[in-house]
């Protein structure tokens, strides 16, 4: 997890955040996103592209990759297509080359001032003295996220939804800027499209904690481990379970059911059910003098 009390003013290590959210920390299956969702995703190439280099982590995801999923997510509920996503993928997510950033950063000192870009000097310095067609590695979505996590502030993307690469950040800072300089006329021309709203301060938030505060460290993780283990039972037995019984106790997971429907051709595979465990229901429903469904539930203390 990031603690935010590492990284919040502190100009000097806002470089190394970059690095950080690129971190491969989180495996698909534990996240709150559906599985069988992110492969499809994935065959449509609507998610990052992996490091072939790097197969070791290929079922792990980094921070800005959660994030950038989180918005896919977004997305298709909204009932956007994947070539629309896709537009917007090749314009937030993408590795660009290092003077494509200069002319983004140029353009962005011009908007918020020379103040306000204190917290990219040092990057857009570095830019500066390497390769101008030098490809690198981070992206708009990066940046988005490293000035969540500096600032402090909540922040929006406003993505336009006739045409998905067009987008403007929003947050508090930035609204004032907006309004204070010579785009303040592009702004309202975007504000005259329908747009759709999505909340990347909040999907950044699920893995921040802050160790100095503990009244304002609500995170835990992205699922808890009793949860997880609760999603593995569902994803092993899906086809099976008929019914699933959740059971808590202050406010945790103490007892889980899976009732799960078996076909049975003999007498003597019952048997062998009631060995296995104590604790377990048996249903078993007879028609014409023969055995025609087998329910067996069990009991899965966490």
């Amino acid at each position: 997890m990031i603690n935010v009390a590492d990284y919040f003013s502190i100009l000097e290590k806002a470089p190394y955040l970059f690095d950080k959210i690129q971190e491969k920390v989180f495996l698909k299956t534990e996240i709150d996103i559906v599985y069988s969702d992110i492969k499809n995703w994935e065959r449509f190439n609507l998610l990052s592209e992996y490091d072939e280099s790097d197969k070791g982590n290929w079922n792990k995801i980094s921070y800005s990759e959660y994030v950038w999923i989180k918005i896919v997510e977004q997305l298709k509920d909204f009932g956007s297509s994947n070539e629309e996503i896709l537009l917007l993928k090749n314009h937030l997510v993408s590795k660009f080359k290092v003077k494509d950033y200069i002319l983004l950063f140029d353009q962005v000192k011009n908007t918020i001032g020379e103040k306000d870009f204190e917290v990219y000097s040092q990057l857009y310095n570095d830019l500066n003295q390497v390769d101008f067609n030098q490809n690198l590695n981070f992206n708009i979505l990066d940046i988005l996220i490293v000035n969540i996590i500096y600032t402090g502030e909540q922040l929006s993307l406003f993505i336009r939804k006739d045409d998905l690469h067009y987008f403007l950040p929003f947050s508090e800072t930035m609204l004032k800027e907006y309004s204070n300089s010579s785009v303040s006329s592009l702004v309202d021309d975007f504000l005259n499209f329908p747009f759709y709203n999505i909340p990347i301060s909040s999907y950044v938030s699920n893995f921040l904690s802050n160790k100095n505060d503990v009244r304002h460290n609500s995170f835990t993780m992205i699922l808890t481990e009793q949860e997880s283990k609760l999603l593995k039972i569902i994803r092993k037995n899906f086809q099976k379970i008929k019914q699933l019984k959740v059971k808590y106790k202050t406010g945790n997971i103490e007892l889980i059911e899976v009732t799960t429907i078996k076909k049975v051709a003999l007498e003597s595979r019952i048997i062998n059910h009631i060995k296995k465990s104590d604790y377990k229901k048996i249903t078993i429903d007879i028609a014409n003098g023969n055995i025609v469904n087998f329910e067996d539930t069990e009991k899965i203390k966490l």
